[in-house]
C-alpha cells in the first residue's frame, strides 16, 4: 500500500494524528527531500534513522522507478512532498500512474491543501470552478491568461512569488476589469487574503501592504 500523506504548510499542528500515525509506523518513505522530510520528522519527534528514504523529483529514472515498484509489491510506503497534498502534478501523479498500471493498492489522506482554503476565502461565488495549478511562464502564457478572463467561471491557479507582479501587470494589459482574489502564506501567522479589483490589488502591493513573499493562490472571476 502506498499512502499519500499530506504534510502541514506551515502550522505544525495542521496534521492529523492518522497521518502522525503512519509517519511513526511505516518503515519506507518516498520524498522530495530527505533533508526536509527529516526535519518534519523530528519537529513530531519521530526517529528516523531505521527509515529508508527515498527521493522522487521530475528527475527520477525509469530505473528508479522499477526499484520503488519493487519495494512496493512488499511493503507499506508513505510517499510525502514538501508541504501540503502530494499528487496535484508530477513527479507525485506518476506514482498514481505506477500503481494503477501494477494494480498496487493506495490511499490518499485528506488534509493539507493551499487551495481549498483559498478557494472557501474567495468572495465570489465558488460553487464551481476551474484548477490549473502553475500558468505557464512563457511559451502559451498569454493564450492561457486571454483563456482565462473569457471562461464564465472561477479560475484558481498557483503563483510564484517571482511572477505575481508580471501577473498583475499581463492582467491590466489584458482589459481585465473584474474580480481577483489573492490568498498568501495560508495557515501562518501573516496569512493574507485578499479580494477586489485590479486596481486595487495593484496599489495594494504598491503601498505594500500586501508583501510579496512565498507562494500566492489566485483566483479569478470575470
Amino acid at each position: 500500500m502506498l499512502y499519500f500523506i499530506p504534510t502541514p504548510l506551515w502550522n505544525r499542528d495542521d496534521i492529523t494524528v492518522r497521518a502522525l500515525n503512519l509517519l511513526k509506523e511505516l518503515k519506507y518513505l518516498i520524498c522530495e527531500d530527505t533533508r526536509t522530510t527529516m526535519k518534519l520528522l523530528a519537529m513530531y519527534e519521530i526517529d528516523y534513522k531505521d527509515k529508508q528514504f527515498l527521493s522522487l523529483t521530475s528527475f527520477t529514472t525509469q530505473s528508479k522507478f522499477n526499484h520503488y515498484l519493487n519495494i512496493l509489491k512488499e511493503n507499506n510506503v508513505w510517499l510525502v512532498s514538501e508541504a501540503g497534498t502530494p499528487g496535484l502534478s508530477d513527479p507525485w501523479k506518476s506514482m498514481i500512474k505506477l500503481c494503477n498500471e501494477n494494480w498496487l493498492l493506495y490511499s490518499i489522506l485528506p488534509w493539507a491543501n493551499a487551495l481549498v482554503p483559498a478557494i472557501v476565502w474567495a468572495w465570489f461565488d465558488s460553487s464551481e470552478f476551474i484548477f490549473l495549478w502553475f500558468l505557464p511562464q512563457k511559451k502559451w502564457r498569454q493564450t492561457a491568461l486571454k483563456w482565462i478572463i473569457e471562461w464564465q467561471m472561477p479560475v484558481f491557479f498557483y503563483e510564484s512569488v517571482h511572477r505575481i507582479e508580471k501577473l498583475l501587470k499581463e492582467l491590466q494589459e489584458l482589459g481585465f476589469k473584474w474580480q481577483i482574489s489573492i490568498a498568501r502564506e495560508i495557515s501562518k501567522m501573516f496569512e493574507q487574503y485578499f479580494t477586489g479589483s485590479l486596481d486595487e490589488l495593484i496599489n495594494l502591493v504598491k503601498e505594500k501592504k500586501l508583501p510579496l513573499k512565498w507562494e500566492f493562490v489566485v483566483g479569478v472571476k470575470n
